[in-house]
């Protein structure tokens, strides 16, 4: 009796091994992804609650002395974050109020912005 023997050939070995490290490779990016993504997120909801909290900071403030432009700056205990307000009258007795918070992401500056409206009365 004649018993066949089958191997892999170093060809096929070759092969499976790319296949593999090419699935390996992928999956790692998709991590690669997810976390840019979700710091992305954090910075995002982070820049929300300052702009929130500043918003309410000046509703708070007397309306024809208080309520006024903020050059950019950086918020304290938060950093990598700045802040600006920026402060329109449409109306006599109404204002705008423009908060800006920016933060640095891939390089790049980027930034939410809330807006209310004030009125004297």
């Amino acid at each position: 009796m004649m018993s066949s023997i089958k191997a892999f050939s170093l060809l096929e070995i070759l092969i499976a091994i790319m296949i593999f490290t090419a699935g390996i490779v992928s999956i790692v990016g998709l991590f690669n992804m997810g976390l840019f993504g979700d710091v992305d997120a954090e910075n995002t909801s982070t820049a929300l609650a300052l702009s929130q909290q500043r918003l309410e900071e000046i509703r708070n403030l007397a309306f024809d002395t208080g309520i006024v432009n903020e050059s950019k700056a950086a918020v304290a205990g938060f950093p990598g974050f700045q802040r600006e307000v920026i402060v329109t009258q449409p109306q006599t007795d109404l204002k705008q109020v423009t908060v800006t918070t920016y933060w640095t992401a891939k390089a790049n500056e980027v930034g939410t912005s809330l807006v209310t409206y004030i009125s004297k009365n």
